[in-house]
């Protein structure tokens, strides 16, 4: 059985990051490839693979490795052996794209025959991105990122588009909901939770600002604010967001609960998900929030216009339009039907689309072409 081995941040625990779950959750699904992943020291891999330790204990939980890390990484990848397909799954940046070039010499002396780029998140900026890029096979995980890069001058033959996946979520117990709507003290309310950043893109501006209009339609709702801090700038937003929401009356409809240990519960207890999030960066196109909820059939607004078009079933807005993003919360708030149908779309669309097994099996046919 041909042999892949997975270039990535360490996969291992916490399982919510987005790139390290799509390097988990394809390298667990393949049904042709022996796969091997890079893990950190004292931590077995993931059941069903092989793991080779390339970082210290001190990287786990990391989201961005340190150069010394990286260059451990690099050390031992280009001294494995025994595997004819590297895949690489990261961030494209100037110093990872120049390790990895270094370290394919090795690897092409050793056997490599095919190498797969995945792009986990779009670069800061497109501007000569090209020389970002060495895989044989570079794959884009919305058609929106292949756009961009192909208005960057990229040759469009190496590129591919498969999208991200999610394993579904654990099921949720009724009681593990109730006691997380009487810790929040949102009683039966009807919940909409956004799972995003506070300080990076709008989405949060967005939302806070559509919550008084969407009183006015719904004013039993409830929003969550479920977000883990990306930057040192997460506390400052939180803090201009409560004041926005002072000024505006609505505070008390508002629950920031900060980063979780997981989004079961929460999203099992969502009537509505809302990214309108204009700036991914530093995400999966697909963020992982979202494709756990598609799973689970809570219905999403989300924003116009970029890679999150993706998940066709949902619902979505411009991310600067606040009163059409209450509309359509409001909308799927007071219709029954309309939540209905949308999450029976979304459920299939996650089914058809998003599973880890058919992404998995894109994934075997990029190996073997």
């Amino acid at each position: 059985m041909p042999r892949v081995l997975y270039v990535s941040k360490p996969i291992v625990p916490p399982w919510h990051d987005g790139s390290k779950n799509l390097v988990r959750d394809v390298a667990t699904s393949l049904t042709r490839h022996r796969a091997t992943v890079l893990t950190s020291e004292g931590v077995a891999p993931p059941d069903g693979v092989d793991g080779l330790v390339a970082y210290g204990d001190a990287a786990r939980g990391r989201f961005a490795p340190t150069l010394r890390a990286n260059a451990r990484v690099a050390a031992v990848v280009a001294a494995s052996t025994g595997h004819s397909i590297w895949h690489f799954v990261f961030a494209p940046n100037w110093p990872s794209s120049s390790a990895s070039r270094m370290t394919l010499v090795a690897g092409r002396l050793r056997g490599v025959r095919r190498v797969v780029q995945t792009i986990a998140s779009r670069p800061k900026h497109f501007r000569s991105v090209g020389a970002l890029l060495f895989g044989d096979v570079v794959v884009c995980l919305s058609e929106w990122t292949r756009g961009r890069f192909l208005a960057a001058g990229v040759d469009g033959r190496k590129l591919v588009v498969v999208p991200p996946c999610a394993r579904p979520l654990r099921d949720v117990a009724p009681e593990e909901g109730a006691a997380l709507r009487e810790r929040l003290d949102v009683g039966d309310a009807p919940l909409v939770v956004y799972p995003g950043d506070l300080e990076v893109s709008r989405g949060a501006r967005s939302v806070a600002a559509a919550i008084a209009a969407l009183a006015g339609r719904v004013p039993e709702a409830r929003v969550i604010f479920a977000c883990r801090a990306k930057t040192s700038g997460a506390v400052a937003a939180e803090q201009a967001l409560r004041a926005s929401l002072t000024q505006s009356g609505v505070l008390d409809r508002v629950r920031f609960v900060g980063e979780l240990p997981e989004l079961a519960v929460l999203l099992a207890e969502a009537s509505v998900v809302a990214l309108p999030a204009d700036d991914l960066y530093g995400k999966v196109d697909v963020p992982l929030a979202v494709l756990e909820a598609l799973a689970l059939g809570v219905p999403l607004v989300l924003a116009r216009g970029g890679p999150l078009e993706t998940v066709t079933t949902a619902s979505f807005v411009d991310a600067a339009d606040t009163q059409g993003l209450a509309d359509a919360l409001a909308h799927l708030l007071e219709s029954d039907a309309a939540r209905a149908e949308q999450a029976a779309a979304g459920k299939a669309l996650y089914a058809r689309v998003f599973r880890p097994e058919v992404v998995a099996a894109r994934y075997e046919e990029i190996y073997e072409g």
